[in-house]
Formats: C-alpha cells, structure tokens, sequence
C-alpha cells in the first residue's frame, strides 16, 4: 500500500481473470460489489451523505425546488464532484482486496482518492460533455462514446499520472470488445434508469423532505458503485493479455 502512494499509482501484481464472457463478468461484478458492500457503503457515505445534505441545505436557501430541473442538473453535478473523490478510493480499496484479501481502512483509501480527486473530477466531466455531444446528434453515438470511454475513472484511479491520455488510453482498451462491453453495462444502466425515475423521483413526492431526498439519494450512489466493479474487472480483463506477456 505505502508502495502505491511512493509511486504514484497501483502496481497490478497479482493474477486476474481475462474478461471473455459478459455474463460471467456481470456475476463476477455482483460477487465483488455484494461481499465488499459494507466498505462500499462506508466509503461512498462518508463522502456522499454529508454531500448530498449540504447540497439540499444550499438548494433550500436558494430556494430552489425539489422537482425542478435547476436541482437535479445540480444533483448531477454533485455526483460527478463527490465521485471523483470516491471512485478512486473504492478501486483502490478493492484491488487491495483482490491482492491481499484485506481491505484497507477506509480513511486509506480517501487519502488515495484525495491524491486523485482533480483529475479525476476533470476527466469525468470531459467523459460526460463527450458522450452528451454525441447523444445530441443520435442515442447510438451517445451510447457507444460512452462504451469506448467507459475505462477513464480505473484508468485515473489505477495508473494515475503515469497515464497522460486516459480518455484515448480508454479508446485503446475497449477496440475490439466493445459490443461485449455494451452487454456488460446494459443491465446496470437500465437498472439506474428505473431507479432514478420511478424510485428517487418519488422519494420527495412521497415524504415531502429534503432530507430524505438527500438520504435516498446518497444511498442510491451506493449502488451505482456497482459499476465501480464493473469497470475495475472490465479494466482488469482487458490488460490482462499485456499482463501475461509481462510475466513472460
């Protein structure tokens, strides 16, 4: 672990499994994300919960309404400022799982995400205007900018500086394996989907608080670190060839 920080980016030094198979990637996804989910969830709520309630606090001073488009363009935005801190702790506690078994304490693993944190920000806000741009002239294009730059956030978490390029180092990866990796997060962004419009929607509608719109809100940011699995295995299939041929 100190040796990750001296650096400045994660060794992958330990054996992964090459990624071949959707199903078995989606499953394999679920088994990391359910069996690490207390960490999961403390590292996202540390971060997203006094986030989440700060933002609800702002939007009430403001008075901005729940229902409007102005509060959910800003919930957006929070999202992409809180998971560039999160993301990258949440990788780099769970390859320390996958090398060790044992998880890092969870102030560890921000103080990674922290090291992190402004290019992260940078390049996700980068991924989201790229795929925004191409879904305004068709949902196809959208769908697939977002397939080839699916890596940017392991790639920022995992090689840190020593990547100059992530979102071409994201393009290069996914050549070759995209319609796979389009079957891979198909499943997760429908399930999003539901869950935001007919799940998070209603949660204000029915409660009438911000506070529990914060709450729901931040909880449901820990299921969206399923997809944190997702592409950290994906990530991992993917340099696996160049990997074994290392080992070589």
């Amino acid at each position: 672990m100190d040796r990750d920080f001296r650096q400045g980016y994660i060794q992958i030094d330990f054996p992964v499994e090459r990624f071949e198979s959707a199903p078995r990637l989606l499953l394999r996804s679920a088994a990391l994300f359910f069996s690490n989910l207390p960490f999961l969830a403390a590292v996202t709520l540390a971060v997203f919960l006094p986030g989440k309630l700060l933002l609800q606090f702002c939007l009430y001073l403001a008075d901005v309404p729940t229902g409007g488009v102005l509060s959910y363009l800003l919930m957006d935005f929070t999202d992409l400022i809180l998971g560039a801190l999160v993301i990258p702790a949440a990788i780099y506690g769970l390859i320390e799982k996958l090398r060790g078994g044992r998880i890092p304490r969870v102030g560890e693993c921000l103080r990674w995400g922290r090291r992190q944190w402004w290019r992260m920000f940078g390049y996700n806000l980068a991924v989201e205007i790229t795929i925004a741009l191409y879904g305004a002239l068709l949902i196809v294009p959208g769908v697939m900018a977002m397939v080839r730059l699916a890596f940017v956030s392991a790639i920022v978490a995992i090689e840190a500086g020593r990547e100059p390029r992530p979102l071409a180092r994201s393009s290069e990866l996914s050549r070759g394996h995209r319609w796979q990796i389009f079957f891979v997060l198909l499943p997760v962004m429908l399930i999003e989907l539901v869950f935001t419009f007919l799940v998070l929607g209603r949660v204000e509608d029915l409660l009438h608080s911000r506070l529990a719109l914060a709450v729901g809100d931040a909880l449901f940011s820990v299921g969206g670190q399923w997809m944190t699995a997702i592409e950290l295995l994906l990530y991992l299939g993917l340099i696996e060839p160049v990997l074994a041929k290392r080992a070589r």
